[in-house]
């Protein structure tokens, strides 16, 4: 068992109070045998019988980061196989999410007897039946919530996988899938790992492994095509969920600037002039996303009434590939549920985020117009057809002003400003990769001494200077904190980061939430 520092016991000690547990979350984690499920031997087998008999296997995608990994994963992983494959993922604007019965057809006219769907599949219900009725056969394999009986040959799942692989994203599963073939490379291993960054997927079970593995391997390796979308040196999961993550799913967003297949082709090619210029590319079109997202966030702050306890924006303008970072963006500025909407051919496209202790699902239950919604707690996507906005607006009105809930208090440990140094936060690297299932706690810096304040971009955000030199970043800062004396902090909240400038490591504490006196 490593060493631990006494900040890092410290920390420790509040994520896992029990002590003979530290040994899991601070030892490197081997991946787990293969798995033996007749489900993943089923797969295995099928596999034999198209590569004997030289079957051609269709891929169906997903345009997210876990989507576009797990396609690498699986076109990358049969070719070495043996097996003659091609893939596909829908334009997210023109096409929608997951297969649908064009791409089946498609498929089926270019002469392919298999499909296999990758990070999606398990609501794909028309498009299966379909299949089927051509004569196709049908492999789901996927990690979403099965809510109905999905209409296919075989299902490979972490619902029907052993217990240690039911924290795995759709790129886990499509790596699982080619491991069990002995098809396995580096670059899938690496992959699956960014990909459950991506995801946001518990850090325990195959998935802790496969971070761990995958983003050691990513440094030691200096692996070119993630590395030519990060800025920093070296990665962590923290690093590379802000730094390569939004590019790459940048390119799904935005559809009608970039073809998110392309993205495929460029973790497969060994080109280092084409991955240079292809992640390029790639950084143009995230800065466009950032741009469009920073116009629409200002045309929507312009029209937000302050007295609405639910912000409800709906304007055909704005980007479809947007709207969800816009809700997400004005949640966090007014502490308040955000839902944006956009209108598209069908009809309209929504967006919903909320602080924590508000149910996007629970607040939007009870309305009868919408087309389809899926979502969580605190994330939903719905479509409604046009004709019903009106009554869709009356009904969120309606709501919010009755519907009750509360904001849950951020749990932090006290710290002192001298405490955060880059020694001590990078001593807690032993207990990586930190996510849901092992957070790293907030920390709370009570009673700071303030020395200085400076504004950014016009107010947008605010660094805090103290007296011992610690910079204290407020990103997106809340309209609370702009208005509100200095003389009434009684805490920062926030997580203490290493970053990069200049070549130099530097310490930054960014602020979660501004507790007042």
């Amino acid at each position: 068992m490593k060493n631990l520092t006494s900040f890092a016991k410290k920390i420790l000690k509040t994520m896992e109070p029990d002590e003979s547990k530290w040994s899991y979350w601070m030892d490197d984690q081997e991946l787990y045998p293969v798995s033996h499920t007749s489900a993943m031997d089923d797969f295995v087998n099928r596999m034999n019988i198209a590569r004997k008999n030289q079957e051609k296997v269709f891929i169906g995608g997903d345009y997210d980061c876990d989507g576009i990994c797990a396609t690498t994963i699986m076109h990358s992983g049969l070719k070495a196989f043996g097996i003659q494959c091609g893939y596909y993922i829908p334009d997210r604007i023109r096409e929608g999410y997951g297969l649908n019965e064009d791409m089946v057809q498609a498929a089926f006219q270019k002469g392919y007897t298999t499909i296999i769907t990758v990070d999606n599949g398990v609501k794909a219900v028309n498009a299966l039946n379909y299949a089927k009725e051509l004569g196709m056969q049908t492999i789901v394999t996927d990690h979403h919530k099965i809510e109905a009986d999905v209409p296919c040959d075989l299902l490979v799942h972490p619902d029907v996988l052993e217990t240690h692989f039911h924290p795995l994203c759709g790129a886990g599963i499509a790596y699982e899938c080619i491991r069990a073939l002995q098809a396995d490379a580096p670059l899938h291993l690496m992959l699956a790992a960014v990909a459950s960054i991506g995801d946001v997927m518990p850090v325990i079970g195959e998935t802790r492994a496969l971070i761990q593995q995958g983003v050691r391997m990513i440094n030691e390796t200096q692996e070119p095509h993630i590395f030519a979308l990060a800025s920093d040196k070296k990665l962590n999961e923290t690093s590379i969920a802000f730094q390569v993550v939004p590019k790459i799913n940048a390119v799904g967003r935005l559809s009608n600037l970039g073809n998110v297949n392309n993205v495929v082709r460029y973790f497969l090619t060994d080109d280092r002039q084409t991955i240079r210029r292809f992640a390029m590319q790639v950084d143009d079109i995230n800065k466009t996303r950032r741009r469009l997202s920073e116009q629409m966030c200002k045309f929507s702050e312009q029209k937000c009434s302050p007295g609405d306890p639910v912000i409800l924006i709906n304007d055909p303008s704005f980007h479809e590939g947007i709207i969800g970072l816009v809700a997400n963006s004005l949640c966090a500025k007014y502490e308040k549920p955000a839902i944006i909407m956009t209108q598209n051919q069908e009809g309209l496209k929504a967006s919903m985020r909320s602080p924590s202790g508000f149910d996007c699902m629970d607040f939007l239950n009870g309305f009868d117009g919408y087309e389809a919604i899926g979502g969580h707690k605190h994330a939903a996507g719905f479509s409604t057809l046009l004709k019903d906005y009106d009554a869709f607006r009356r009904f969120v009105r309606a709501k919010s002003f009755r519907y009750e809930w509360q904001p849950e208090p951020l749990q932090a440990i006290s710290i002192q400003p001298e405490e955060c140094t880059i020694a001590n936060v990078r001593s807690l690297d032993v207990l990586r990769p930190f996510g849901p299932g092992f957070e790293c706690p907030l920390f709370e810096i009570d009673e700071p001494q303030i020395q200085s304040i400076y504004d950014i971009q016009n107010g947008k955000h605010r660094r805090y200077t103290l007296e011992n030199g610690l910079e204290c970043m407020n990103f997106n800062m809340p309209e609370k904190d702009k208005v509100t004396s200095l003389n009434r902090i009684k805490s920062l909240i926030g997580q203490a980061q290493i970053g990069q400038y200049r070549g130099q490591d530097q310490m930054t504490f960014v602020i979660d939430s501004i507790i007042y006196h």
